[in-house]
């Protein structure tokens, strides 16, 4: 074998080495616990399922409504809490590493007909700063869930989750129609604490 063939060959072999080795970046994790409240009592519910998305585990709460998610990827996620009876919620949550992601959740019970006329959701938030002050961006949706009721008045109640305190937020508007959705927004004031999370605590309604 000439030595052209010979430095052909090892270069080859080289470069195929070289390529077959992947850089694989460590797997990062962090935890989320928090806990369910019935929305009118504020008691601590038990028996709930507990969700994400992303999957990870499927839990249940404890008997006055905590729970505890170990070992979930950092990142962004849905958390979802369903109980017969009561309507569902979701609230966001992000995930850091070696940080514990804290998340409320209010749930409403069904009325008699196993119907709220107003459904209510955070469907995004972020965190911004300026000044050296942070707030609160909200996104959230709501719904007249009835086929033939007018809501001439609602009202829909936040709570905003920090590292260092609870804040709250009121919203107030009219008339909904029977199958109407509106999507809404506002901007809140937290300090200088860091967000955890932002969740609708309750809503009330005027037909």
């Amino acid at each position: 074998m000439s030595i052209r063939y010979l430095l052909t060959f090892i270069i080859c072999i080289a470069s195929f080495l070289g390529c077959s080795k992947e850089t694989i970046s460590p797997e990062l994790f962090g935890s989320v616990e928090g806990q369910v409240f019935n929305s009118e009592t504020e008691e601590g519910l038990g028996g709930v399922n507990i969700t994400t998305s992303p999957a990870t585990n499927s839990i249940t709460t404890g008997e006055n409504g905590t729970f505890e998610l170990n070992e979930v990827p950092t990142g962004p996620y849905s958390v979802t809490a369903k109980k017969s009876g009561y309507e569902s919620s979701s609230v966001n949550v992000q995930v850091n590493e070696d940080q514990t992601a804290t998340a409320q959740i209010y749930l409403d019970p069904e009325d008699i007909n196993g119907k709220k006329y107003l459904s209510a959701h955070v469907t995004v938030w972020t965190e911004t700063s300026s000044n050296d002050s942070t707030f609160a961006e909200v996104e959230y949706e709501v719904r007249n869930t009835s086929e033939n009721t007018h809501i001439d008045q609602y009202e829909v109640y936040f709570n905003i989750y920090t590292s260092d305190k609870t804040f709250s937020r009121e919203v107030r508007d009219t008339t909904l129609a029977p199958g109407e959705r509106d999507i809404a927004a506002f901007k809140k004031y937290v300090q200088q604490a860091s967000i955890d999370s932002v969740t609708v605590s309750g809503t009330f309604t005027t037909n």
